[in-house]
């Protein structure tokens, strides 16, 4: 006949609190230690308001060479000719029409675009990255005056 073993509360107890430490200890190892992620703009913020940031820094501090730096991924490949605005000196001012639009990751900005006095309206359609909340592409439709 097998002996019984018993454990007492106390020693469960501890033992709870082992398990609860050690938990706790994993969950702060992967998320301040070994998180894997890739940092951008995006941490803890809504596309909209990435897109709203970006604009800020374009258009009103003229930082083109910070955009392009910290909003803009690696892979995102924008024609020059589109997008003079991101050129450094270049002067651009824009103008929202409507209020952005975002759905899910997408953000869509219609807003007038003023290049050194050359104004012209512009439909943005932006795509912002799963991982790091920086923007993948940029679709840009420019309307005919």
């Amino acid at each position: 006949m097998p002996a019984q073993f018993t454990l007492s509360q106390n020693t469960v107890r501890a033992l709870l609190v082992v398990v609860g430490l050690a938990s706790l200890g994993n969950i702060y190892y992967q998320l301040h230690i070994a998180p894997g992620w890739q940092w951008g703009p995006a941490i803890d913020k809504m596309p909209r308001h990435v897109v709203t940031d970006m604009r800020t820094a374009l258009y009103d501090e003229g930082k083109a060479d910070f955009v392009k730096a910290e909003y803009l991924s690696a892979k995102a490949e924008l024609d020059p000719a589109l997008f003079p605005e991101l050129e450094a000196g270049v002067t651009a001012k824009s103008t929202l029409l409507r209020p952005l639009l975002g759905d899910g990751r997408q953000v869509t900005a219609v807003h007038q675009l003023e290049i050194n006095g050359t104004t012209r309206t512009v439909v943005d359609i932006i795509d912002i990255g799963a991982r790091g909340g920086r923007i993948d592409s940029i679709q840009r439709y420019i309307a005919q005056n």
